[in-house]
């Protein structure tokens, strides 16, 4: 155990054991009993939130009658707004800024929903010892999953380096009985959301032809970058040769440093940079064909609405911790494996005919499809609406 674990354990012990003593029978009650499951979601990269939603799935799926809540904020609560897997979702603000403060609008929230949660879940990204303390205070039942704080859980788990982010998820799911098979994530957009969506596509694209989207600015972060004029002769290549549309998607802070790779390209394409919201954002990918991307936080709602797809990756972070492995529909492309990046690297070992030739094999093998842009749609449209819920 690490010296954070070790001191994070002996601050809370007292209060573990007392917890224990109060609640008795309702805390050791067991898992597969549990009707009422809590996950708690704080850490919130976009991926880090879509590697969770295999959760939801997981035990939804083997726990029909199960209620399901979600306590998050910002980014998790617009990811989730449309999610039909889950019952509640409550906002709460940041535990690790404020955890007095979202502890009490979580409890007040659960007494107004009338939701007694019987477990509270953290996954592995949200391992932090603020969290595992809003899950002590949060219900009466017991507490499992990833945490920097052991003591406070009647299940702590450990990450397992060698398993991705959504098999470490779904450890958790085996905790209460529930399938803990791979299952691809999943995000949900509303009709509202596909309507916008499809305007956007349409000026973008008003002759119909393939679209194309281009993620070519990361979050932050590691450097993955890739070089200005590897991703000018792709996108050339696929409006000149290929006959595409091309659209790029990114934040507004994003808006500067795409319209210079735009205009390398020749001026191919349209920025559609800090205009969507998330779920907007799943819901225009779901309607392109292809998408080439970086390793950032559309590439993981482009996996998860299942679009065919190229991914620029790095060699300097594990593939196993967050790409989308083993997928017929994705191309990844990325060099040999280092400890850590060099000064100014920037994806140096993929070439642009590299991510050509990537592109124009899944043109050859899933060739734009009417039908193939509906079944995503189909798959991720949602008229839940939790915010309306609130």
């Amino acid at each position: 155990m690490s010296l954070k674990k070790a001191l994070a354990n002996a601050l809370v012990r007292p209060a573990v054991a007392m917890d224990r003593l109060l609640r008795g029978q309702r805390f050791r009650r067991a898992p597969e009993d549990c009707r009422s499951v809590l996950v708690l979601e704080y850490m919130l990269p976009l991926g880090c939130c879509v590697h969770l939603t295999p959760l939801y799935e997981a035990i939804r799926a083997s726990r029909p009658d199960c209620v399901i809540t979600v306590a998050t904020r910002g980014l998790g609560l617009a990811l989730l707004r449309h999610y039909p897997a889950i019952d509640h979702l409550i906002e709460t603000p940041d535990p690790l800024r404020e955890l007095g403060a979202a502890a009490r609008v979580l409890r007040r929230e659960l007494r107004r929903r009338g939701v007694a949660p019987e477990c509270v879940l953290t996954g592995v990204a949200d391992q932090r010892t603020r969290i595992g303390l809003l899950a002590f205070v949060a219900g009466r039942g017991w507490r499992a999953g990833f945490t920097q704080a052991p003591a406070l859980y009647r299940v702590a788990l450990e990450p397992d380096r060698h398993l991705s982010h959504i098999a470490n998820n779904l450890r958790i799911a085996t905790l209460l009985g529930c399938d803990g098979q791979h299952r691809e994530p999943t995000v949900f957009f509303s009709p509202a959301d596909l309507t916008n969506a499809d305007s956007m596509a349409h000026e973008a694209n008003p002759d119909g032809r393939p679209l194309l989207a281009v993620v070519t600015q990361t979050s932050g972060g590691q450097r993955t970058g890739w070089h200005r004029e590897r991703f000018a002769r792709v996108i050339r290549h696929a409006a000149e040769v290929l006959g595409m549309a091309v659209v790029y998607l990114g934040t507004k802070s994003d808006g500067a440093p795409i319209d210079e790779i735009r205009l390398a390209a020749g001026g191919v394409g349209l920025s559609l940079a800090g205009r969507t919201s998330v779920t907007e954002l799943a819901a225009l990918v779901a309607i392109c064909d292809y998408v080439v991307s970086l390793d950032t936080g559309t590439m993981h709602i482009a996996r998860a609405v299942g679009v065919p797809m190229v991914v620029l990756a790095p060699s300097w972070q594990r593939p196993t911790e967050w790409m989308p492995l083993g997928l017929q529909w994705i191309r990844i492309l990325r060099g040999q494996d280092r400890e850590t990046a060099p000064e100014a690297y920037r994806l140096d070992e993929i070439e642009a005919e590299d991510a050509i030739a990537a592109l124009e094999s899944l043109v050859a093998e899933y060739p734009p499809s009417r039908r193939a842009r509906e079944m995503r749609i189909e798959r991720s449209v949602s008229t839940v609406d939790h915010w309306q819920l609130r």
